[in-house]
């Protein structure tokens, strides 16, 4: 089984570009790559930068930033804020925040994956 990785339309509010999209299930929060997504949307400071643990146990990443985008996945309009990163090796990473809010399935044996639109349901309380 390899990574599952797919080219798809992603939209910010300056335009939209096809990008490389990596899923991975072992990233907690989704990424996107700086000079990847300031062509199309428009980056925010956070006030609160947030440091992550790379999966060799030792490299830490930092980010300060986050920006909002569209992806069309299998028929499927997502919405999700990515935090940015300078030195991110994909152009965006799909984590697990992002499959769990969308109903995202990953399907390894076809290297492919599987949106539950059923399983989908935005409620405004």
């Amino acid at each position: 089984m390899g990574d599952i990785v797919k080219k798809l339309e992603i939209q910010g509010d300056k335009g939209k570009a096809d990008g490389i999209v990596l899923f991975d299930t072992g990233a907690s929060r989704s990424l996107v790559r700086r000079d990847f997504v300031k062509k199309i949307a428009t980056l925010h400071r956070s006030p609160y930068p947030y440091t992550f643990r790379l999966g060799d146990e030792k490299g830490r990443l930092k980010v300060d930033e986050f920006v909002a985008l569209f992806i069309k996945l299998k028929g499927v309009m997502i919405f999700h804020q990515f935090l940015v990163a300078k030195n991110l090796a994909e152009e965006i990473v799909l984590g697990s925040d992002a499959m769990q809010l969308w109903k995202i399935e990953l399907v390894p044996e076809k290297e492919d994956v599987r949106v539950r639109k059923e399983l989908i349901d935005l409620k405004l309380v």
